[in-house]
This record gives C-alpha cells, sequence and structure tokens, in this order.
C-alpha cells in the first residue's frame, strides 16, 4: 500500500489538509464549504482507481487543528479503504496492461 503524505497548511484564517500528491488535494477543516470538500473527495476516488494508498500527516506543531486534522485522516483512511474494496468488488480499478 501506498503512503501519502499530507501537511496542515493555514492560508489567513482559513486552514487546510493539503494531500501532497500530483495533482494536489486540499481539504478545508476550519471552514464549511462543501463544494471544495466534494472536489477533494472526487479526487481521492479516482485517486484509488491507480491503487490502495493511505494519508499520513506531517509532524507540525500540535495545536487544535493538527488533532483535528489527524483525527480526520484516520477517519478517512478507514472510508477510502472500504470504497477501494468495493471498487476491486466490482472491478472499478484500472489495471496495468503488464499485469493481464
Amino acid at each position: 500500500m501506498e503512503i501519502i503524505e499530507a501537511e496542515l497548511v493555514t492560508i489567513e484564517d482559513s486552514c487546510f489538509i493539503d494531500i501532497l500528491d500530483e495533482p494536489k488535494i486540499s481539504i478545508p477543516i476550519s471552514n464549511d464549504d462543501p463544494n471544495a470538500v466534494k472536489s477533494a473527495f472526487n479526487s481521492l476516488i479516482e485517486r484509488l482507481q491507480k491503487g490502495e494508498f493511505s494519508i499520513s500527516l506531517k509532524d507540525a506543531e500540535k495545536d487544535l487543528f493538527y488533532h483535528v486534522a489527524k483525527e480526520y485522516l484516520e477517519q478517512l483512511n478507514g472510508e477510502l479503504l472500504d470504497v477501494y474494496h468495493e471498487m476491486e468488488q466490482y472491478d472499478f480499478l484500472v489495471r496495468d496492461t503488464e499485469e493481464s
């Protein structure tokens, strides 16, 4: 399983979890932006088609947002694993042609 790093980023008064993949995926955690969350989740599901992965938060100042982000990612990783297994079950994964 691939591990993708994420970092906690503060821009002005907003806090985000930036998942350091190509392209970068940003999830707002300090404000309510359902469209940004929906977009991030869609990107993560597309990324799951390429293979199973887990997101790991880089160490940062252990403030309230760090603890929120850590818990958020623990829950997200569990959900992503469940979605991956369902995608596998229904053959929604992208397979390399070399494996065939």
